[in-house]
């Protein structure tokens, strides 16, 4: 009984710790100009059930950019090139698929090649499936905990497919890792 209270306890804490997480910013970043940010869909497929680290993958930018200081005018279709930096399938206890893509670079059609990352305040960068797993408060019942728990450690979670034209955001050029500009927060009014 004190280890299901504690473990409770313990999931309750850390969520509250995470309701109260903040999103990094520059010291500066009132000082700073906001980093370009553009929207960008993905080209083809990627499901954790059948991607491995490494793999490279495409994307295409789906609006035009205009040019902005040492960056290019970016038309509508220029194409990106990125790579899945981590992959897990789906297994047992219902833990579910993961991937975590990183876009690289576009390539305009003189061959130049433009910096991009994914937007480091948004979560699309990492993804993953459910996992089908009854909830564990359920756990806490009498003569019900067991099956629920047996079910729980028995089945699989699901993979996750990030479909062809899945939109999402980049940030462009390098400033960002230099430390030049900023990007504001998701609950910023003018994020896109």
């Amino acid at each position: 009984m004190r280890v299901r209270f504690a473990v409770a306890a313990s999931v309750v804490a850390a969520s509250a710790f995470a309701a109260r997480a903040t999103y990094a910013q520059p010291q500066s970043s009132q000082t700073l100009p906001r980093c370009l940010g553009a929207d960008a869909a993905i080209v083809s497929r990627l499901d954790s059930a059948q991607s491995v680290a490494g793999q490279p993958f495409t994307f295409k930018m789906i609006a035009r950019v205009a040019a902005k200081g040492n960056l290019p005018e970016i038309p509508v279709g220029t194409r990106g090139f990125g790579v899945v930096a981590y992959a897990e399938h789906a297994h047992g206890s219902g833990s579910p698929g993961r991937l975590v893509v990183e876009p690289r670079f576009l390539r305009l059609a003189d061959g130049t090649h433009v910096p991009v990352i994914a937007d480091p305040q948004l979560s699309e960068g990492f993804v993953q499936g459910e996992t089908r797993n009854v909830n564990g408060a359920f756990a806490f019942v009498p003569g019900f905990g067991l099956a629920v728990e047996g079910y729980n450690a028995l089945h699989r979670g699901k993979e996750i497919v990030i479909a062809k034209g899945t939109p999402f955001r980049v940030v462009l050029g390098d400033d960002l890792a230099l430390g030049e500009c900023f990007v504001p927060p998701p609950s910023a009014l003018d994020v896109r």
